[in-house]
C-alpha cells in the first residue's frame, strides 16, 4: 500500500512538473508594439496615438492584456506615463498644448503584468503646425528665426551655419551634445567654423597648414540646408562628410547642396560633427554616471543630435520629417552604419546610403586604453611624469576629478601638438594609429555591440539600403603618402586640365619612387577592404533580414592623362557625380579632373546617378519614378546572380562578379601603366 502511494505521489509530481513546464512554455510574454503613429495637426485639442502589434507580419496583439503610453517633449529622454491600462491599439492624449511637438512610445503589458520593451517613437502635435514652410528665405524654427540666402540664380534657398547643439566647450567638452540656446533672430547666410583637426589637403585648409597646424574650432556643431524655391513639402537627404573621423568639413565645395537639391527636388542637409580626440575619447576619469556622457562616442552623439534637430525642425523648411534619408561617405559611411546599428537612431531616418564605408567599431577596452595613453602623453608633455609608465601612476594618484579638470583645461594645440600629425593629418597618438582614431566605440548603450554583429544578427534599424564603392578607392590615399602635401596641392591648383604638363618624378618623394612599381597592387588591396568588407560583407548581412538592398560600383576614370591612372575612380570621386559638382575653379582639390573632353560624359552620368539616388531616397526603390533608366536589380546573395550596377560612361549593366573586366590587370599591363605615369 505504501509503495502504491509513493508510486502515485511520484506520478503526480512528475505530471505536475511536466504540466508546469508546458504551461510556462505556452505562457505568452508581452510583445513590443510597432508602427507607432501620432496624429500631426488633425485635431485642435488632442493627439491620437495608434500602434500595431505584429511579428513576422502576423497580428500577435493577443499577447498583450493592456498598454502603457509614454510621452516626452524630447526624442530620447524624459518619457513619462500618460496612459495606463490602455485597451485596444489607440490612445487619445487630451492633456496637450496646441501647436507644440510631443513624442510618444508604447509598452505592451501581459496578463501577468510583465512589460515589453518600449517601442520606437513617433512625433505628434495638436492644432496647426508651429513652424510652417512659407516659401521664403526667412523661416521660424523651435529655437528662433533664420534668414537664409537665395542661390543658383534664384532657384534654390540656402541656410548655413545653423546651430543644432550648444557649443561643446568648457564643461561640455567630452559630453553628449545639449540642445542649442534660443537665438531670437539669426543670420544664416554664411558657413560657420568646421571642427578642430590638423590642416590637410583633403579638407582644403590652406597650404600653410599642411604640416601639423591645428585648424578649426571646438565650437563647430552646425548644419547647412538647401532646398528648391517651391511650395512643396519635400523628402530630406542628410549627408555626413568623410575624413576617417579625424578630418573633414561640411562646407567643402564638393558638398554644396544647391545642384542636388534642385536636380533631385529634395532638401539637402550637411552637418559638422566632432572629430579625432574631441569626437571619440573615453577614460574612467570622465565618467559621470550618464550613459550618453560616458559613451565616448561624442561624434556619434553629435550626428544623433543633428538628426533629432532635423526631426523637430525640418518642417519649417518644407521638409518631411517622416521621409529622411541618411547618407555618408568614407568615415561618413562608417557613421551611417553606426546610426543603422544604434537603437537611439530608430525612426530618425527612413532610408540609408553608406558610401565607401565599413561597419567598423572597437571594443570599449581599446578606447579606454587609448584614452589612458593620450592622458599619459599629456602628463609627460607637461612635466608631471618622466615617462609613460610613471604617468600611469600619476593618473591613479591624482584621481578622477583632477584628471577631468586637467583634460578640460588643455588647449587644442596641447591636445593635438604639431609633432603628432602624421601622414594625411592622421593623429599618431594613443596607439593603434588610424583605427583607434576613427572610433566608433562599443559602449553598450549608444553602440550596443560590434557594428557587423548588429547587421548579422538583425539587431539594427531595418530600412531600405543603398551602398557601394569605387574601383580605385586607394588611389586617393597613395599620392598623399608618396608626395609632400604642399607640392600635391600646388600641382592640383596650377595644372590646366585641358593641357596637362607635369613630371611625376618631381612630385613623388625620391625615396618612394621604387614603390611606384606596387602602385596598382596596393590599389587592389584597397578593393578588398572597401568592397570586400565595406560593401559585400554588409550586403550579405543585410540580405539575411531584408530584400530592399541596392549595390553599385563606380568605375568612371576619364580624367586627363596621367590622372586617369594616378587617380582613376578614386575614393570620393563618385560624390561629384551624385551631387553634380564638377568644380574647375582654383581652391577645389579635384579641379584638375574636369576637362572640356570629359564634360559631356560627366554630366550625363551625373544625371543618371542623381536620378537613381533621389528616387531611392524618396521611395526606397531607385527604379521608381517616371523615367526610362536601366533596371537596377536588388542585391541577390545567390552565387552567379546579379549583385551590383556598374556606373560608368556608356551602357550601364548589372554584374554578378566581384571584379569587373577593366579591374583585372596582368603584370605586363601594370608595368605598361607605370611606364605611362613615369613618362609624364
Amino acid at each position: 500500500m505504501r509503495q502504491r502511494y509513493l508510486f502515485n505521489l511520484g506520478y503526480v509530481l512528475v505530471f505536475s512538473i511536466v504540466f508546469g513546464l508546458v504551461a510556462m512554455g505556452c505562457k505568452k510574454l508581452p510583445v513590443t508594439p510597432n508602427a507607432i503613429s501620432a496624429t500631426d495637426g488633425e485635431y485642435e485639442d488632442k493627439i491620437v496615438v495608434t500602434w500595431d502589434v505584429t511579428e513576422d507580419g502576423k497580428d500577435v496583439s493577443s499577447a498583450n492584456e493592456s498598454y502603457l503610453v509614454y510621452r516626452s517633449e524630447s526624442i530620447n529622454t524624459g518619457y513619462l506615463i500618460v496612459g495606463e491600462n490602455v485597451g485596444g491599439n489607440s490612445f487619445e492624449d487630451n492633456a496637450v498644448e496646441s501647436g507644440k511637438y510631443y513624442y510618444y512610445r508604447v509598452r505592451g503589458v501581459s496578463k501577468s503584468d510583465k512589460e515589453s520593451d518600449q517601442s520606437g517613437f513617433d512625433q505628434g502635435y495638436a492644432g496647426d503646425a508651429p513652424y510652417n514652410w512659407m516659401s521664403r528665405a526667412e523661416v521660424d524654427t523651435k529655437y528662433g528665426s533664420l534668414k537664409g540666402i537665395s542661390v543658383k540664380e534664384d532657384t534654390c534657398w540656402s541656410w548655413r551655419g545653423i546651430p543644432y547643439a550648444k557649443p561643446p566647450v568648457g564643461d561640455l567638452r567630452w559630453k553628449a551634445p545639449r540642445d542649442p540656446e534660443p537665438w531670437g533672430e539669426r543670420d544664416a547666410t554664411a558657413f560657420c567654423d568646421y571642427c578642430a583637426q590638423y590642416g590637410n589637403v583633403l579638407s582644403e585648409t590652406g597650404r600653410e597648414t599642411y604640416h601639423g597646424k591645428v585648424v578649426g574650432k571646438e565650437d563647430c556643431l552646425y548644419l547647412n540646408i538647401w532646398r528648391p524655391q517651391s511650395d512643396e513639402v519635400l523628402p530630406v537627404y542628410v549627408f555626413i562628410h568623410g575624413g576617417a573621423n579625424f578630418l573633414g568639413r561640411s562646407d567643402l565645395s564638393i558638398y554644396d547642396g544647391a545642384n542636388f537639391a534642385t536636380g533631385s527636388d529634395m532638401i539637402f542637409v550637411s552637418i559638422n560633427y566632432r572629430l579625432s580626440h574631441l569626437g571619440w575619447f573615453r577614460h574612467p576619469a570622465l565618467k559621470t554616471g550618464d550613459p550618453l556622457d560616458d559613451s565616448g562616442n561624442y561624434g556619434t552623439l553629435d550626428i544623433l543630435k543633428a538628426l533629432e534637430w532635423i526631426r523637430g525642425n525640418i518642417a519649417a523648411f518644407g521638409g518631411d520629417p517622416d521621409n529622411v534619408t541618411l547618407s555618408g561617405q568614407s568615415a561618413g559611411g562608417i557613421n551611417t552604419y553606426s546610426m543603422i546599428a544604434s537603437p537611439l537612431a530608430k525612426n530618425l531616418f527612413h532610408k540609408a546610403i553608406p558610401i565607401s564605408g565599413f561597419p567598423l567599431s572597437m571594443p570599449k577596452q581599446i578606447a579606454d586604453n587609448r584614452g589612458e595613453m593620450i592622458i599619459s602623453r599629456l602628463l609627460v608633455q607637461d612635466g608631471y611624469a618622466k615617462n609613460m609608465v610613471v604617468a600611469g601612476k600619476v593618473i591613479r594618484e591624482k584621481g578622477d576629478e583632477w584628471i577631468s579638470e586637467y583634460l578640460r583645461s588643455k588647449s587644442l594645440v596641447e591636445l593635438m601638438p604639431p609633432y603628432l600629425a602624421g601622414p594625411s593629418a592622421l593623429p599618431i597618438d594613443g596607439g593603434l594609429g588610424i583605427i583607434a582614431s576613427m572610433g566608433v566605440y562599443e559602449d553598450g548603450y549608444v553602440i550596443p555591440k560590434n557594428l557587423l554583429q548588429c547587421l548579422q544578427s538583425g539587431d539594427y534599424n531595418q530600412v531600405p539600403m543603398l551602398l557601394g564603392n569605387t574601383i580605385d578607392e586607394m588611389k586617393l590615399f597613395l599620392p598623399l603618402i608618396l608626395a609632400d602635401p604642399v607640392d600635391l596641392w600646388d600641382l592640383t591648383q596650377e595644372v590646366d586640365p585641358n593641357n596637362v604638363e607635369f613630371n611625376v618624378e618631381d612630385l613623388i618623394f625620391p625615396l618612394f619612387m621604387p614603390f611606384m612599381s606596387i602602385y596598382e597592387p596596393a590599389n587592389y588591396l584597397g578593393k578588398m577592404m572597401f568592397q570586400g568588407f565595406g560593401v559585400d560583407t554588409s550586403a550579405r548581412a543585410f540580405a539575411k533580414h531584408q530584400q530592399d538592398i541596392y549595390v553599385y560600383k563606380f568605375a568612371w576614370d576619364e580624367e586627363p592623362e596621367p590622372f586617369d591612372l594616378l587617380l582613376g575612380a578614386a575614393h570620393a570621386m563618385d560624390l561629384h557625380f551624385v551631387f553634380n559638382n564638377f568644380i574647375s575653379e582654383p581652391g577645389c582639390l579635384t579641379r584638375f579632373a574636369w576637362s572640356d573632353a570629359n564634360r559631356e560624359g560627366c554630366e550625363e552620368l551625373s544625371h543618371t546617378m542623381m536620378t537613381y539616388y533621389s528616387q531611392f531616397a524618396k521611395t526606397g526603390n531607385p527604379n521608381s519614378g517616371d523615367n526610362d533608366l536601366f533596371y537596377w536589380s536588388p542585391w541577390n546573395p545567390e552565387k552567379g546572380a546579379d549583385k551590383r550596377i556598374v556606373f560608368d560612361t556608356g551602357e550601364l549593366y548589372m554584374s554578378p562578379d566581384v571584379m569587373e573586366e577593366q579591374e583585372i590587370m596582368t603584370f605586363d599591363e601594370m608595368m605598361d601603366e607605370l611606364k605611362i605615369i613615369l613618362d609624364f
